[in-house]
C-alpha cells in the first residue's frame, strides 16, 4: 500500500500531513494540487528529511503530473477539507474527490472555522514530530526553504498538533465545499443541502413559521408571496394552512424542486425580492421575507413591495446589528413593527449525514404595518 497526499502546496503538506509523513518505511507520494498536479514520490524517511527533499524537488522542472491511474486498489488518500475556510485549500480537497472517484479520501480538518467535524482518525504529532513541523513552517516563512508564498500567512488553526482526518465520500466531499462556497460552479447543487426536510431544528423552526404566520395573516385562503422559497419546505406547509401563495426562487435548481414539489398547490416564480418591488408588482395580503434579509444590498427596497404587511424572520444577531436600526431608524417612515416573536432558540444541528455541526442562530420573527 502506498499514501497519496494531494497538498495545494508543499507547506500545506508540513502544516496538515506530518503523520503520513513521518511513515518512514512506508511508500509516500505527495501530489502539488496547486502546483500543475506534480507528483513527487518521497524517500524512505522522517518527515523532516521528506519535506526538505519535497521542497527541492518542487523547485526543480517538472518531471511528471500525477494520474488517476496511478492508484493501486489499496492506496491510501489524504487531502485538504473541502470546506477549509481557505478556499485554495477547499479546491484542492474537491479536487482530489473528483481525481479519486468513488473512492473515499481522508481529509485533513484544516481550519474549520465555526464548524465541528465527526472525526474519523486523529493521529496526536509527538514533541519531535510537532516541532519538526513548525520548524518546516518556519523555514517556508523566512525563506529558508523554497516553495512557499511570500504572501502566505500561516495559521496557528491549520496547523495542528493533533491531525484529525475525517473520511468522506465523493457526494459527501461536495455537499461540504457547497455549503462553504455556494454558489460555485465546481459543484452542482445538492438536494436539500440545509437538511431543511431532515434536521428535527429545521422542522421546529419552519413549523413555527407556519404557526406564526397563520397568527399574523388573518382570513380564509389569504393571498401571500414567499420570497426566497428554495425547495419549498416552508411553502408546503403554508400551502397545507391554506394560503394562496406565491413562491418566488431565483436560483435555476432550488426553483426547479420547488416547483415540483408544489405543483398545482402554488405559483412559482424566479423573480428576486427586487424584482418584486419592481415595476412588475405581485400585490398580496402580506409578504413572507424568511431568513432572506441578509441576502439584500439595501433593506430600503422592502417599502416598495406591494403589500400592507411584512413579515420578518431573521437570527437575533441580525435582528439587533442591522434590522432593528433599519426599522427604527430610515424604516420607520414606512413600516411600524406591529409584534416581534421568538420562534426558536439557537443551538447546535448537524448537517451532511451527520458529519459536521455547527450553531444554528435561531430565529425571530417581525410584524411590520405599513404607516
Amino acid at each position: 500500500m502506498a499514501h497519496i497526499v494531494f497538498a495545494h502546496q508543499v507547506p500545506d503538506a508540513a502544516a496538515e500531513f506530518i503523520s503520513v509523513l513521518d511513515l518512514a518505511d512506508e511508500d509516500v507520494s505527495v501530489v502539488l494540487t496547486g502546483h500543475e498536479w506534480r507528483s513527487i514520490a518521497l524517500p524512505h524517511a522522517g518527515a523532516k528529511e521528506r519535506l526538505h527533499f519535497l521542497a527541492d524537488a518542487a523547485a526543480r522542472p517538472a518531471t511528471g503530473t500525477w494520474q488517476p491511474d496511478r492508484s493501486g486498489p489499496d492506496d491510501s488518500h489524504w487531502a485538504h477539507s473541502p470546506a477549509d475556510w481557505r478556499q485554495e485549500q477547499a479546491r484542492s480537497g474537491l479536487a482530489a474527490a473528483a481525481a479519486v472517484g468513488a473512492g473515499r479520501i481522508r481529509y485533513s480538518l484544516g481550519h474549520a472555522g465555526h464548524s465541528q467535524f465527526l472525526v474519523s482518525e486523529a493521529r496526536p504529532l509527538s514533541v519531535e514530530q510537532l516541532r519538526t513541523k513548525i520548524d518546516v513552517l518556519a523555514g517556508f516563512a523566512s525563506g529558508a526553504l523554497p516553495g512557499a508564498d511570500a504572501k502566505r500567512q500561516f495559521l496557528s488553526q491549520a496547523a495542528p498538533s493533533c491531525e484529525s482526518f475525517l473520511a468522506l465520500t465523493r457526494q459527501q466531499a461536495e455537499h461540504l465545499y457547497y455549503l462553504m462556497y455556494s454558489p460555485d460552479p465546481l459543484v452542482k447543487v445538492p438536494r436539500d443541502p440545509w437538511d431543511f426536510d431532515r434536521s428535527a431544528y429545521e422542522q421546529e423552526r419552519l413549523s413555527a413559521t407556519r404557526d406564526w404566520v397563520r397568527a399574523a395573516v388573518p382570513g380564509p385562503a389569504a393571498t401571500l408571496v414567499e420570497a426566497g422559497a428554495c425547495e419549498g419546505s416552508l411553502t408546503e406547509l403554508l400551502c397545507d394552512a391554506g394560503f394562496r401563495v406565491t413562491a418566488t426562487e431565483p436560483a435555476q435548481d432550488f426553483r426547479e424542486r420547488l416547483g415540483s414539489r408544489v405543483a398545482g398547490r402554488a405559483e412559482v416564480t424566479a423573480a428576486t425580492v427586487e424584482d418584486l418591488a419592481g415595476p412588475a408588482p405581485v400585490p398580496a395580503d402580506a409578504y413572507l421575507l424568511a431568513e432572506v434579509m441578509y441576502y439584500l444590498d439595501d433593506l430600503a427596497v422592502v417599502e416598495s413591495l406591494p403589500t400592507d404587511l411584512l413579515l420578518v424572520t431573521a437570527p437575533r444577531e441580525l435582528l439587533e446589528s442591522v434590522l432593528r436600526p433599519y426599522f427604527e431608524g430610515a424604516g420607520a417612515a414606512c413600516w411600524r413593527v406591529e409584534s416581534e416573536q421568538e420562534l426558536l432558540g439557537a443551538r447546535l444541528d448537524f448537517l451532511v449525514d451527520g458529519l459536521m455541526y455547527q450553531r444554528k442562530r435561531g430565529s425571530v420573527g417581525l410584524t411590520c404595518r405599513r404607516r
